[in-house]
């Protein structure tokens, strides 16, 4: 990386770039924002995802206060704690190009095993590196996805989508098997695209699976997906279009000091706060008669808002569902056969709706380029019909 970024610096500048979401959060592809989420001990659930304060912050395992410096110091924890912490090298699988070696030198037990002071020196720091999404020295002509555990369950999508898509569905996709993978036959068992890669497709699979799920407090359940990004953006007139990840989230720019034209890799960038993504989304919604970059922010706001309040009432909807569909079953009142369906239908329902807000999540709404919302929501709401009708 450090030879990278000497010959392509304005690249690798822009993609040391962070920005405070709307959340409240720090987000950015930066080795130090990178390192934190791979390496900090911090509270991790059982699918390995880091609990987060109310407050925006990490929740740290434990830590020290150094009376000098002011500082409080996260000392180095055991592979006992760590295996506690449910730190795993699985973690790094669509963090960096140097989780391949790790995979070569353990197999697939490299997803399940500690991420410990050894994986670490393999990876040494080359978070969200060029290797990820370039075969060889970093240019347009060398973009595909590189990571070895899209290739293993990827499933031959890449090869359906523009190399400016695939690069980035390799880590923003719905499924998350790295905690069930123990043995090179669960690499070949597991196949999340079995029935097809469309939303409806991706459910299925992941609910025969048990994976993107887990029982809520009225024993229902309930997914947790936590970014079906490349899944429910090929279902948008967007991606039928041909717009791709990085036309939007990594423009062409133009440097200020030496007027060179490059490509940013400043991906976590809002496109609503990047002038040059703003006008590549003017060259079409020009004719929809926006002229300007301000009208443009604020033609997107609006459409924001009211799919907020859309998601707002199907919330609402789901909880209702829920806890009418809890009671029937308490009360005894339903068959074995119409609860099973009735549990599907609500599991359903919140697969939709956490694939219409999650991640790169920005406030309610911010999905609206990104997903069919009309599309969703509609399933979304059949689905509850559906089992109000089995209860």
């Amino acid at each position: 990386m450090a030879e990278y970024a000497e010959e392509f610096p304005l690249e690798y500048q822009s993609s040391q770039q962070t920005r405070v979401n709307a959340k409240g959060f720090t987000i950015g592809h930066t080795v130090s924002n990178l390192r934190d989420i791979c390496e900090r001990p911090v509270m991790r659930d059982a699918n390995g995802d880091i609990e987060w304060n109310a407050d925006g912050t990490m929740s740290v395992f434990t830590s020290e206060y150094d009376e000098e410096t002011g500082q409080y110091i996260v000392p180095e924890l055991s592979d006992d704690q760590l295996e506690k912490l449910n730190l795993k090298s699985g973690c790094i699988s669509c963090k960096s190009s140097k989780f391949n070696e790790i995979y070569a030198q353990q197999g697939a037990a490299a997803y399940g095993n500690v991420y410990n002071g050894e994986a670490r020196s393999i990876v040494n720091d080359e978070y969200w590196d060029c290797a990820m999404c370039h075969n060889g020295t970093p240019s347009a002509a060398t973009v595909s996805p590189q990571l070895v555990y899209f290739q293993a369950l990827g499933e031959g999508l890449a090869d359906k989508l523009d190399p400016k898509m695939a690069v980035c569905a390799q880590c923003h996709n719905s499924y998350d098997y790295r905690s069930s993978i123990k043995t090179e036959e669960d690499l070949e068992t597991f196949k999340p695209y079995r029935y097809g890669n469309d939303v409806d497709a991706v459910f299925k699979s992941a609910y025969e699976d048990g994976v993107n799920f887990a029982e809520n407090d009225l024993g229902l359940p309930e997914s947790y997906v936590v970014h079906a990004n490349i899944e429910g953006y090929m279902g948008t007139t967007h991606y039928q279009m041909g717009v791709t990840c990085v036309d939007c989230h990594m423009p062409k720019t133009t440097d200020e000091e030496t007027g060179k034209s490059y490509r940013s890799h400043f991906s976590a960038n809002s496109p609503l706060e990047s002038e040059d993504s703003l006008n590549y989304c003017l060259t079409c919604h020009k004719s929809q008669g926006i002229e300007s970059t301000e009208a443009m922010v604020d033609f997107v706001r609006a459409k924001e808002s009211a799919f907020a309040s859309d998601l707002d009432t199907l919330k609402a909807d789901i909880d209702s569902y829920g806890t009418d569909l809890s009671n029937a079953i308490a009360s005894g009142s339903m068959s074995e056969d119409a609860i099973a369906q009735a549990k599907e239908d609500y599991a359903r329902a919140t697969w939709y709706y956490q694939v219409m807000i999650t991640g790169p999540y920005e406030s309610a709404g911010s999905q609206i380029a990104m997903v069919d919302s009309s599309g969703l929501l509609a399933k979304a709401h059949a689905s509850i019909d559906e089992g109000r009708g089995l209860i």
